[in-house]
């Protein structure tokens, strides 16, 4: 089903573009072209790379997730960084970087 979708990537707002949408399960297709674009801005903006799978250690009763030197590079935070955490939902929670 043809259709319009909101295309977001790394927080990146690319408008609405044309898109498939699966009758089944809802789930949105762009189709190569548009991928093409987005995929050769985000390389650009130097986004592209950067989502990183990383363990969850413990330091005393709290427990410690470490910035990849790649991402903390892209968002201008270092050890003295002051960090805004918040849940967003169960499974999702949101770091932002509230000083230094």
């Amino acid at each position: 089903m043809n259709s319009q979708c909101e295309v977001e990537f790394f927080g990146i707002d690319f408008g609405i573009k044309k898109c498939e949408i699966c009758k089944n399960c809802n789930a949105e297709y762009l189709d190569n072209e548009t991928m093409r674009n987005i995929e050769n801005d985000i390389k650009k903006r130097g986004v592209f790379g950067l989502e990183k799978l990383v363990k969850v250690t413990k330091s005393g009763n709290s427990i410690v997730i470490r910035i990849p030197p790649e991402i903390a590079k892209f968002s201008d935070i270092d050890y003295k960084s002051i960090i805004r955490i918040f849940p967003v939902s169960k499974n999702k929670i949101e770091l932002e970087v509230a000083g230094k």
